[in-house]
């Protein structure tokens, strides 16, 4: 198998991950589970794999000028990410949010990529972009717009966005740390770092809310910390070292596919035949961006 097909191979599987990891989470929340709690849950699972692995590899420490980058990575991609992301899955619900941050996030790492090292976007990848935003907007409305009148849809939606920026900038910028650590040392320090930086604010979710803790609850965090994050962050900086930052973000265009199939059979989210065509116009612009 070439390399190349190999990482496409690694960033599918992490979009089947990622894109199941919305509905699980949608789950805990419905039945009592505080986004705060379950972000933290999360980070402390991944955190101990990661120490462990550290631990036995007997890993380097960061070295000093790094030191900065991993700590914004880590506030950027971690620290406050999930939060806005698991707020925004309980205002907006799961295949909302998951669409939402999807149509964007491509579209906000081929724009920063393109500005900070000055890659050339072609024609082609424009088109295929295009399409499949078009895709994600088909699926996200359903040929329907009565979503504009829920504010707190719309406060999950503006969530979302901010998410998608906050991963486009730590997809590019983390393109530099897996050239000189490796994809998992690098998700490692990040995870770890990231997981204290969330501290506080479950401090305060358990000071000012009520907590409760479901058996969804610590599913949820052995999925997402196993998983979307030991595998699926590792999966995704290694498939940074062999395809750029704008390829490989394209492939997000995937996940909101997952999660509305997902949440159709867990849920009984039906989606509709606009969404079903959109779905089919997402995964044609994704093949547009990836040709070359």
């Amino acid at each position: 198998m070439e390399r190349k097909t190999f990482l496409y191979l690694m960033l599918t599987v992490t979009i089947i991950i990622w894109g199941a990891s919305f509905v699980l989470v949608d789950v805990a929340i419905d039945e009592g589970s505080s986004p705060v709690m379950i972000a933290m849950a999360r980070f402390i699972v991944a955190s101990v794999i990661f120490a462990g692995y550290l631990l036995l590899r007997r890993r380097q420490g960061l070295a000093k000028a790094d030191r900065r980058m991993f700590l914004a990575l880590a506030f950027i991609g971690i620290g406050v990410y999930y939060i806005f992301q698991y707020y925004g899955i309980k205002f907006a619900g799961a295949s909302i949010s998951a669409i939402i941050v999807m149509l964007v996030c491509p579209v906000a790492i081929f724009a920063l990529s393109a500005w900070k090292y000055k890659e050339k976007v072609t024609n082609g990848e424009k088109a295929g972009l295009a399409v499949s935003a078009v895709g994600c907007f088909l699926v996200i409305t359903d040929g329907s717009f009565a979503f504009v009148s829920n504010l707190e849809m719309i406060v999950g939606g503006l969530f979302g966005v901010v998410c998608a920026v906050f991963w486009a900038i730590y997809t590019v910028e983390g393109t530099k740390v897996v050239k000189k650590y490796d994809p998992m040392t690098s998700t490692a320090y990040i995870t770890i770092l990231g997981t204290f930086m969330v501290v506080p604010f479950a401090a305060a979710d358990v000071t000012l809310t009520g907590q409760s803790f479901p058996p969804s609850f610590f599913f949820a965090a052995l999925y997402l910390g196993v998983l979307c994050t030991v595998v699926g962050y590792v999966f995704w900086f290694r498939a940074l070292t062999g395809l750029d930052a704008r390829t490989t973000g394209s492939m997000l265009y995937f996940e909101p596919i997952v999660t509305v199939a997902f949440a159709w059979v867990v849920l009984g989210e039906m989606i509709g035949w606009v969404s079903a065509l959109g779905s089919v116009v997402t995964v044609i612009g994704v093949v547009m961006v990836s040709r070359k």
